[in-house]
C-alpha cells in the first residue's frame, strides 16, 4: 500500500523491497524487471519516506516454531 492505493505486483514480487517514486499523478515502480507506472486513485501526502522493510524468514526472535 502506498499513500493509501493498495499497488498489486503479484506473487514474484513478494517480500522484495521496490523502490517507489510518487508524483501527483502517478506511481512509478522499480522492480526487478523494470519500471512500471500505475496512475494515483488518492490525493493522500506521503507522511513516512522509509515505512518498513520486509523481515528477515530466519530471524532468531520468530515465535511459534517447533523442533522435535
Amino acid at each position: 500500500m502506498v499513500v493509501g492505493q493498495k499497488v498489486a505486483l503479484g506473487r514474484l514480487h513478494a517480500g522484495k523491497t521496490v523502490t517507489i517514486d510518487v508524483t501527483e499523478t502517478e506511481l512509478a515502480i522499480a522492480c526487478d524487471d523494470g519500471i512500471r507506472t500505475v496512475r494515483r486513485t488518492t490525493d493522500q501526502p506521503v507522511h513516512n519516506i522509509k515505512v518498513s522493510r520486509p523481515r528477515k524468514t530466519d530471524s532468531p526472535y520468530r515465535t511459534g516454531t517447533m523442533t522435535r
